[in-house]
C-alpha cells in the first residue's frame, strides 16, 4: 500500500515539475532583453580616413538595403552600422526603452552577448537607417520622449558644456576635398565634394568597453541628427554654402575615452571670391568658410593639430577641365557679430591654378588672323590706297566684334585684364596703321612732305617696326600680366 502511495506522489510531482517548466518556457520566450551586438575594437587612432571609411560604409548599405526586413525583426538597410550597438525590437513591457540604435541585429541561436544600457537618445522611426527598440504594446503604455522637432519654434534644447574642460574648448576640424566638378567664374561659385570632420572631448559620453564590448559608437543619417542634439556640439556652420543646392550625409561616432567625431559628406555649391586681374594666368583660391556663430571665442576655438593637417587635403584623381590643383590651407581669424561678440572662424582655400594655354590660343588665334590680311596688304604690297582702306575697316568691324564675343565669354573680366589690354592695343595698331595708309603711304601726300629720299626711307623703316613692335608689345603685356601677380 505504501508503495502504490509514492508512485503516485512520484507522477504527481513529476506532472507539476512539467507544468512549471512550461510556464517558465513560455514567459521567457514572451519577453526579450535589451541585447548588445560586441563590436569590433578597433585599436587604430581615430582619423578623417577612418570616419570617411565609415561614412562609406553606411552610406553604401543605406543605399543597397533600403527597404528589406528580417522574419525576427525589421532589419536596417543591410545593417548600416556593422559594429554599432543594436537592440532587439521587443523589450519588456515594463521597462520601456527610448534609445537609438545605429543599426538592428538579429540574435542568432539565442545566444545573447552582455545587457548594457546605452545613453538615452532620441527615437527615429524610419527603419531604413534607425529602429527603435519599443514593441507595439510599450509604445501604448510608455510615456513617449520629445523630439527636437515638438519643441516650440525658435526653441532648442540647451546642453550644458563638458564639465572639467579647460575653456575654451578646442575643437579639431579636418577637410578633405574629394572632388571639384565646376568652377564657374561668372557667378563666384565652385561645386565641390567635401569630407568635415569635427571633433572634441565630453567626459560625460565616456563608458567602459569591456561592457560595451566597442571602443566606438556609430550613428548614421537621421540617427546622427536625432541624436545630436542631444548632446553637446560645437555648432559650426559653413557660411558660403548654397543651401539649396547640398546634400549632407552626416555621420556621428562616440568613442570610449569620451572623443566625439562628427563628418559630414557635404555635395554642394559654394560662394567664393575671384580675383581675376592676371587672368588668364591666375591661381585661385576656393573658399569653405566654417563659423561658429553660437559659441564666442572665449568659449570654443576651432584648431588644427598635426594629425588634423596630415588628414586633411585633396584628392589626388580631382581633375576640372582648364584648372590644376595645387593644394589646401587655413587660416584661422575672428570676426565681429552683429551684438559685438568675437567669433571664431576658419577658411580652407583650395588653390586652383589656371591652364592659359588653351586661353591665349582662342584669344591670340582669331585676334592675329583679323589683322595679318591689312597688314600685309599695306606694308607689304604694292596696291592703291582703296584696297587699303577698305581691309582696315573690315578689320576694325572684325575686332568690334570680337571684343563683344569676349565680354561674353568673360564678363567677369575688368579693364585691367590682359583680353582688354589685348583689343585696346589692337585699336591703336589699326588706328596707326590707317594714318600711315593715307599719309605716307599714299604717293599724293608723300609727295608733299619733304624729300622723296627721305620719306622712302622712313616708309621702308615703319614698314618692319611697326608689325613687329606690336607683336612684341603684345609679348610684353602677356609677361607682365603672367609675372606681375
Amino acid at each position: 500500500m505504501r508503495s502504490l502511495w509514492n508512485v503516485a506522489v512520484r507522477r504527481v510531482l513529476g506532472v507539476c515539475v512539467l507544468c512549471v517548466v512550461d510556464v517558465i518556457s513560455v514567459g521567457a520566450a514572451s519577453v526579450t532583453t535589451q541585447v548588445v551586438t560586441p563590436l569590433t575594437v578597433n585599436s587604430r587612432p581615430s582619423s578623417l580616413i577612418q570616419a570617411s571609411a565609415s561614412l562609406d560604409r553606411l552610406q553604401s548599405r543605406a543605399k543597397h538595403g533600403h527597404g528589406e526586413t528580417s522574419d525576427a525583426t525589421a532589419q536596417a538597410p543591410a545593417d548600416i552600422a556593422t559594429n554599432a550597438v543594436s537592440v532587439s525590437p521587443e523589450p519588456p513591457i515594463n521597462k520601456p526603452v527610448t534609445a537609438v540604435t545605429a543599426s538592428p541585429a538579429v540574435v542568432k541561436d539565442n545566444v545573447a552577448p552582455p545587457v548594457i544600457s546605452p545613453p538615452p537618445e532620441v527615437s527615429v522611426n524610419k527603419p531604413a537607417v534607425a529602429v527603435t527598440a519599443q514593441s507595439s504594446v510599450a509604445k501604448d503604455s510608455a510615456p513617449k520622449s520629445a523630439a527636437p522637432d515638438a519643441e516650440p519654434p525658435g526653441m532648442k534644447k540647451f546642453v550644458p558644456f563638458p564639465p572639467n574642460v579647460t575653456m575654451p574648448i578646442r575643437v579639431g576640424v579636418s577637410l578633405f576635398v574629394s572632388n571639384i566638378s565646376k568652377i564657374n567664374e561668372a557667378t563666384n561659385t565652385f561645386e565641390g565634394q567635401i569630407d568635415l570632420l569635427y571633433h572634441w572631448y565630453d567626459p560625460r559620453l565616456a563608458f567602459d568597453i569591456r561592457e560595451v564590448g566597442t571602443n566606438r559608437l556609430e550613428f548614421g543619417y537621421e540617427a546622427a541628427v536625432a541624436k545630436l542634439p542631444t548632446i553637446w556640439n560645437p555648432r559650426v556652420t559653413i557660411t558660403n554654402m548654397i543651401e539649396k543646392e547640398s546634400q549632407v550625409f552626416p555621420g556621428l561616432f562616440i568613442h570610449a575615452d569620451g572623443k566625439v567625431e562628427f563628418i559630414q559628406r557635404i555635395k554642394a555649391t559654394f560662394e567664393t571670391k575671384f580675383a581675376l586681374a592676371a587672368f588668364p594666368f591666375d591661381t585661385q583660391s576656393l573658399l569653405v568658410v566654417m563659423l561658429s556663430s553660437k559659441y564666442n571665442a572665449s568659449e570654443i576655438d576651432l584648431v588644427q593639430d598635426p594629425g588634423d593637417i596630415n588628414t586633411s587635403g585633396l584628392d589626388q584623381d580631382i581633375k576640372v577641365k582648364g584648372w590644376k590643383p595645387q593644394g589646401i590651407s587655413f587660416k584661422t581669424s575672428r570676426v565681429r557679430a552683429w551684438n559685438g561678440e568675437s567669433l571664431r572662424q576658419m577658411e580652407s582655400r583650395v588653390a586652383m591654378q589656371r591652364a592659359p594655354s588653351a586661353i591665349l590660343a582662342s584669344i591670340f588665334t582669331p585676334f592675329l588672323l583679323l589683322l595679318i590680311v591689312p597688314t600685309i596688304i599695306t606694308f607689304f604690297a604694292k596696291s592703291d590706297i582703296a584696297p587699303r582702306l577698305t581691309a582696315w575697316s573690315g578689320s576694325i568691324l572684325a575686332l568690334v566684334a570680337l571684343n563683344f564675343t569676349f565680354s561674353i565669354r568673360y564678363p567677369w573680366l575688368g579693364s585691367d585684364s590682359l583680353v582688354s589690354q589685348v583689343v585696346t592695343s589692337g585699336h591703336v595698331y589699326q588706328l596707326i596703321s590707317v594714318l600711315l595708309t593715307v599719309t605716307l603711304l599714299n604717293p599724293p601726300i608723300a609727295e608733299r612732305m619733304g624729300d622723296k629720299f627721305i620719306v622712302a626711307e622712313l616708309v621702308g623703316y615703319l614698314r618692319w617696326v611697326i608689325p613687329f613692335g606690336f607683336l612684341a608689345l603684345l609679348a610684353i603685356e602677356s609677361l607682365l600680366t603672367a609675372y606681375s601677380w
